[in-house]
């Protein structure tokens, strides 16, 4: 393999990372360039592709969705989207390569890390996009011909869209939830976190040389009296500024509720510390689930769902809800970041009577299929999905040894389902 390829590869995997994190991890991508090889020359080649693109941005990204009239950036697979931007990078702003070779290149890169479309997509965008600039100027002489854009199809598979890993209140690490999933079979997953995008990113960024989709996804807590509903979102853009404001309030808000349901339960004589909550919380959002364990670890109880049926359950006596957000306010927020809103598990939740106001602010889907749905549950929701046209979605509701009856995968959609929901993301 030539140099520069290797350096493209390096310079491809680094951009992949720093559109989820941002630029603040440059000073990491360097070193990471350093660790992958040891020939100076493809170093200097790779960082100097990075920082060019990052640099340039803006301005590459105008470009690309100035000829992609039919889809947008943002709903473009990152690695395509990445693969995009180097290209163009070095069409426009590098004089000390041949445009023939920068677009073969990225067509590779395409073919190596996508789908197996995506190489006659960049293809199609990079050659419309020299057609009208050239190198970094319009080319008033030439008339821009349309080049018919072959969109890259994701192959989804079998799915599981409802995954929870320890930066909320499952067990497993993200990097271990991804390599389950393919240990499993499973062709896409999302990370569905409650109130918290911090696994995702982890996830991304283990997962993606390997051979799994990763749905960047949430769950969040709305309150509607006299309970929680969970609103699940799907393609969401993890760096959309209101979606990270209001996570941050959430996990504060989640803080001081711990607190709360532990002033409750020793007012019932059970007398646990949140501090050791917070321990068993680790990195992820504290929350009911962390209390029910360290109540059941306490003996106050024989297991954690009784430390729920007891004590902490949406009836119990030492129930705190989280009211950092409404429905509405939720539904509103996925949505303005770019994501599609599906009601969570509604046999769990049992207000069916609320789903007609739902949809009026908004909601996209209904997670139909879900381990406590019996056949009768799924037909009910079907029905409600037609009856007010809502995406079908469904997943295991994974929580790793916390819930040791849901394992990844008991429940599973097929990809046409994820394809349609993705449809579903709001335009721009």
């Amino acid at each position: 393999m030539r140099n520069r390829t290797i350096a493209r590869e390096l310079a491809i995997k680094a951009l992949y990372q720093l559109d989820l994190c941002g630029d603040d991890i440059i000073s990491d991508m360097d070193t990471f360039c350093k660790e992958n090889t040891e020939k100076p020359d493809i170093y200097s080649f790779a960082m100097s592709l990075i920082k060019g693109c990052r640099s340039h941005i803006k301005e590459i990204d105008e470009k690309i969705s100035g000829v992609t009239e039919h889809w947008e950036l943002r709903r473009m697979a990152i690695i395509d989207k990445n693969i995009l931007r180097l290209g163009v990078y070095e069409l426009l702003h590098r004089n000390d390569i041949p445009p023939k070779v920068s677009i073969n290149e990225a067509i590779e890169l395409a073919k190596k890390y996508s789908t197996k479309n995506s190489g006659t997509f960049v293809n199609g965008i990079l050659d419309k996009i020299y057609t009208q600039y050239g190198n970094g100027k319009l080319l008033k002489d030439t008339k821009s011909t349309s080049i018919p854009q072959v969109i890259p199809e994701i192959d989804y598979g079998k799915s599981d869209l409802h995954v929870h890993t320890n930066y909320s209140d499952g067990t497993m690490t993200p990097e271990a939830v991804v390599d389950e999933a393919i240990r499993l079979g499973i062709s896409t997953i999302s990370i569905t976190d409650h109130d918290t995008i911090e696994g995702i990113v982890v996830a991304c960024q283990y997962g993606q040389s390997k051979n799994l989709n990763i749905i960047p996804g949430l769950e969040l807590s709305s309150y509607l009296s006299p309970s929680e509903i969970h609103i699940l979102g799907y393609f969401i853009d993890i760096r959309n500024v209101s979606l990270q404001k209001m996570l941050k309030l959430a996990h504060e808000d989640r803080l001081k509720r711990i607190y709360a349901m532990v002033e409750k339960l020793r007012s019932l004589n059970v007398d646990i510390d949140p501090q050791e909550i917070f321990r068993v919380a680790g990195k992820g959002s504290p929350g009911r689930m962390h209390v029910a364990e360290t109540i059941w670890k306490h003996g106050y109880c024989d297991n954690i769902l009784a430390s729920f049926s007891k004590y902490i359950g949406d009836k119990g006596p030492a129930y705190v809800p989280k009211k950092t957000l409404n429905p509405q306010q939720a539904i509103e927020l996925i949505i303005d970041a770019g994501g599609v809103a599906v009601l969570a598990h509604p046999g769990l939740t049992q207000r069916d009577h609320v789903i007609e106001d739902l949809v009026k602010y908004g909601l996209q889907g209904i997670e139909v299929y879900y381990p406590s749905h019996n056949p009768q549950t799924v037909k009910k929701y079907l029905k409600i999905a037609e009856k007010y046209n809502l995406a079908v979605t469904g997943g295991s509701d994974f929580h790793g040894e916390r819930k040791i009856d849901t394992p990844i995968a008991k429940v599973t959609v097929p990809g046409d389902l994820v394809s349609k929901l993705r449809q579903r993301c709001p335009s721009p």
